[in-house]
């Protein structure tokens, strides 16, 4: 195992600002008038990245359950690290010339075909990206980066560094297994996770690891809001919106 650096990287925040993952860690507005009024002026120029978020279901009682590991919610931040890879590494959305994610809004939705169709499941503002699995793991808090390791439960979102990995950090072999069992490590596909370790595509890109802020992450765990019908198409996977004014002006309050 690697060990801890001796200095806390300029992300890293106090244990207060971590709230314990039980459903109810990114306390979310009721309505979108309300959801505005609690974000920054500052923020609401910001582009948003609306996606669709298959792993997410709703039940009958209109609950919000994640299936996956990609929004990952557990250790009180939301992560983005092991879905749309090929949008974290080609998409430059935001003003910062050196990390294209950072005070992007990034908003995860249910399918078209979920009941309600486009429930907005979470929303959180990035506050910084990484470059690579060994970067992000070491700038997070450790009961933090324990909470969402891949090789202690089944949607974890990190995986644990080696030693190697400093030279290396994108080579899965310098990377502790996941758990038998986890989200992309199957029997027939065990290997899925070298994915999320490695370079995207024949350019061989990183795939940026989202980060969302503390006070600027939100997650419904009930539809309370979906996104106006045909604002975006059918088959589409994602929506860039210029400005968070114009994406939450696409939402309406669910009714059921």
């Amino acid at each position: 195992m690697e060990k801890k650096p001796n200095k806390l990287r300029a992300c890293r925040s106090s244990s207060s600002s971590f709230a314990n993952d039980a459903g109810r860690s990114f306390a979310a507005p009721q309505s979108s008038e309300e959801l505005l009024k609690c974000i920054r002026s500052t923020l609401h120029g910001e582009p948003v990245y609306a996606y669709i978020v298959t792993t997410i279901e709703t039940t009958p009682a209109y609950q919000l359950n994640q299936r996956g590991s990609g929004p990952n919610f557990k250790g009180g931040r939301i992560t983005l690290c092991t879905c749309k890879h090929k949008d974290r590494a080609t998409l430059h959305l935001s003003r910062d010339p050196d990390d294209p994610w950072k005070n992007v809004w990034v908003a995860g939705l249910t399918s078209k075909t979920a009941d309600p169709s486009r429930s907005l499941a979470y929303l959180m503002c990035v506050e910084r990206s990484f470059l690579n699995q060994r970067e992000l793991w070491r700038c997070l808090p450790n009961h933090c980066r324990q909470a969402k390791s891949a090789s202690k439960f089944i949607l974890g979102d990190l995986y644990e560094p080696k030693a190697a990995a400093r030279n290396d950090p994108y080579n899965p072999t310098y990377y502790d297994s996941p758990i038998s069992g986890h989200a992309h490590s199957t029997e027939k596909q065990p290997n899925i996770w070298h994915d999320d370790v490695g370079r995207w595509g024949s350019y061989s890109r990183p795939h940026r690891l989202l980060l969302g802020q503390v006070a600027q992450s939100y997650r419904w765990v009930q539809v309370k809001m979906i996104l106006k019908p045909d604002v975006i198409g059918a088959s589409a996977h994602h929506r860039i919106y210029a400005s968070l004014i114009e994406f939450i002006e696409n939402l309406q309050e669910f009714d059921p």
